[in-house]
């Protein structure tokens, strides 16, 4: 049987028993685990639901106020009262007890259309806090999924340096066979042992890197950092994306870019807010009140009161000191503001879409090319491991036909990794990679 096979198959049994012992985590129950659990997530959907909670009528001021009060006192004194005709009139602890109660109504009927500039803008609030909410999970999901795909590659790496570690011992193993017929030499075989070495140290140094790679996930997860769990054997790349298609999502659903839009909306709404104070404020009131007094001293023993009260209230600011003027300035200032920061925004997307596009249709032409490499490397390996046996290599040639293979597989993963992260960023560019938070 050929040696590659012999290899692959105890590669493919030593880490189907690792992933049989621990359970398989998929990208897709990844991103559902981040929704329910990411802190951060957490944070913007309550920050959604305030500004959603806010977006309301009667916060912006269209609906009456009705108020009801009521109050209840009572007191004791020592009263003495002297009359003109002389008469004098003395009493002690003489009570007095006052009861009242009302109830009022304020509604503005006209402010200058300022309550419904004001509705407008809680809508709009609320619409900026939505898709905050949505860029807050498009930024965790890219991280996680980049994440994700990170700990595929480095398992793909660990795999690799396994294989160079069989590898090694029996070149190990080769070594000592010829040392004891007399065909190798001690040099040979200690040259060996470094190199076995060697890729013990590397494989220690990709498991470390894996495990802070998946304490990094777990945080990203929201859940315990020590958790353990599988991945996936292989990067699976798009195919199908398309730069036209790409650019046209973004200008639709990109998040950064409709945020930047709902502020150009926003910065409108105050100029409307501004000018409402140029305009008379008219505001209906009305009520019912009751008062009932009684005192067993004084002139009067009850005094009893209640009845309707209504009217209408108009003003209107004549001068002061030209800080309405001010204000609309300053508004109509920070609207052309938002809108040359709009423009950026749509710039730099623009720009960042091009970069990313590119690095992921290079990272996609060197992926072909280093699947071409790998199979040469897998090849050459084979047959430097025949000739070692049969003493028609060197051992640093052979040494460096194993390396070979190592740094091509390295540079294939490298590259799919590179692909995923770059297709993964488009997809978060263009407003695609999340569609209901």
């Amino acid at each position: 049987m050929n040696s590659k096979i012999i290899l692959f198959l105890i590669i493919s049994f030593i880490f189907s028993t690792l992933s049989f012992s621990q359970e398989l985590l998929t990208p897709e129950e990844a991103i559902k685990i981040a929704l329910q659990n990411n802190y951060s997530i957490s944070i913007a959907r309550n920050e959604a639901e305030i500004a959603a909670n806010n977006s309301t009528i009667g916060n912006a001021g269209i609906l009456p106020n009705l108020d009801a009060s009521g109050s209840y006192s009572k007191s004791i004194n020592n009263t003495t009262q002297e009359f003109f005709d002389g008469r004098r009139v003395e009493r002690d602890a003489a009570e007095s007890s006052t009861l009242a109660a009302e109830i009022s109504l304020n509604w503005t009927i006209f402010d200058g259309l300022r309550m419904f500039a004001s509705l407008d803008r809680l809508k709009a609030l609320r619409e900026t806090g939505e898709l905050n909410f949505k860029s807050e999970v498009e930024n965790n999901i890219s991280n996680i999924i980049i994440t994700y795909y990170d700990i595929v590659r480095l398992k793909e790496v660990l795999e690799v340096i396994q294989t160079n570690i069989l590898i090694s011992e029996q070149r190990v193993k080769i070594a000592k066979d010829k040392l004891e017929v007399g065909s190798g030499s001690r040099f040979d075989l200690r040259q060996a042992q470094v190199d076995l070495n060697e890729d013990k140290s590397s494989h220690l140094r990709e498991e470390l890197n894996l495990s802070q790679t998946k304490i990094l996930l777990n945080t990203l997860l929201g859940i315990e950092t020590n958790s353990d769990f599988n991945v996936i054997d292989t990067i699976i790349l798009k195919d199908d994306l398309v730069f036209e298609d790409i650019f046209s999502a973004a200008k639709e659903k990109n998040s950064q870019l409709r945020i930047a839009e709902e502020n150009k909306t926003i910065s409108e709404l105050d100029i409307n807010l501004a000018r409402s104070e140029i305009f008379p404020w008219l505001s209906l009131n009305a009520g019912y009140n009751f008062t009932k007094s009684e005192s067993e001293a004084g002139l009067l023993q009850v005094n009893r009161n209640h009845g309707f009260n209504y009217g209408i209230t108009a003003s209107l600011n004549i001068f002061n000191g030209l800080n309405t003027r001010r204000s609309i300035e300053n508004a109509e200032i920070n609207f052309r503001n938002n809108e040359l920061v709009y423009k950026e925004v749509e710039q730099l997307i623009e720009a960042e879409l091009h970069n990313t596009f590119n690095r992921y249709e290079n990272s996609r032409q060197i992926v072909a090319l280093e699947k071409q490499n790998l199979i040469a490397a897998e090849e050459n390996l084979d047959i430097a491991l025949e000739r070692l046996r049969l003493g028609n290599i060197i051992p640093l040639e052979f040494r460096e036909t194993q390396i070979d293979l190592f740094n091509a597989k390295s540079r294939l993963v490298a590259a799919q990794f590179e692909a995923k992260s770059a297709e993964t960023e488009l997809l978060r560019l263009s407003g695609q990679l999340v569609t209901d938070p």
